[in-house]
């Protein structure tokens, strides 16, 4: 008898050990820091895999591109115009997140003035959700949630003077169906096992 007692409560906590991480399972935290390929590097679909690719923006029509900015706290960044020309930061690109996310951040400067930023968030089917801008001059953290599901985000430094790049990209995905799923049946198991005991 003491022994069933013992293999039950051992069942029991590895259920909700299984639960547990079933119910995060799908749930993916990115940051990318720009760091992981070779500055000059135009930069597309490197990060697919980290679920999200960089376009080129219509204004420019160029790809983004990791360079060096003694502006900004950490290098490399990612510059909006990917030229030879390493000293100029104006430009557009788009991020595409290939699952979608439910927050963004990251870091945009290096900023002369208050609102010079044009930052528009899109849902996966490009319907937009917000636009946004600077709040500070230097280095702004720019904070996208609260939205429901994002899909795009486009960065637009054109109108600073010196222009302005990103660093530190971080974004959560959206738990794929099948791990919600999952994570619902562990949870269910744990249930059942707590009821059969205590009958």
């Amino acid at each position: 008898m003491f022994v069933t007692v013992v293999k039950e409560k051992n069942m029991m906590k590895r259920l909700i050990v299984c639960a547990i991480i079933l119910s995060i399972v799908g749930t993916a935290n990115a940051a990318i820091t720009f760091d992981e390929f070779p500055v000059g590097t135009l930069i597309s679909d490197q990060y697919a895999a980290l679920g999200v690719e960089f376009l080129a923006g219509p204004l420019t029509g160029k790809l983004p591109q990791l360079s060096m900015d003694g502006a900004m706290p950490s290098q490399p960044v990612l510059r909006p115009t990917g030229e030879d020309n390493y000293y100029a930061f104006q430009g557009d690109f788009w991020m595409k997140f290939t699952t979608p996310v439910v927050d963004v951040t990251f870091d945009s400067g290096y900023w002369d003035e208050i609102g010079l930023a044009a930052i528009d968030v899109y849902d996966p089917g490009m319907s937009p959700l917000t636009s946004l801008s600077n709040t500070s001059i230097g280095v702004d953290t720019i904070s996208i949630s609260g939205l429901g599901q994002i899909g795009y985000v486009y960065f637009n430094s054109i109108a600073d003077p010196s222009g302005a790049d990103i660093d530190n990209l971080a974004f959560t995905q959206i738990p794929a169906p099948g791990a919600i799923l999952l994570g619902s049946i562990g949870a269910g198991l744990v249930g059942w096992l707590k009821r059969r005991r205590t009958l």
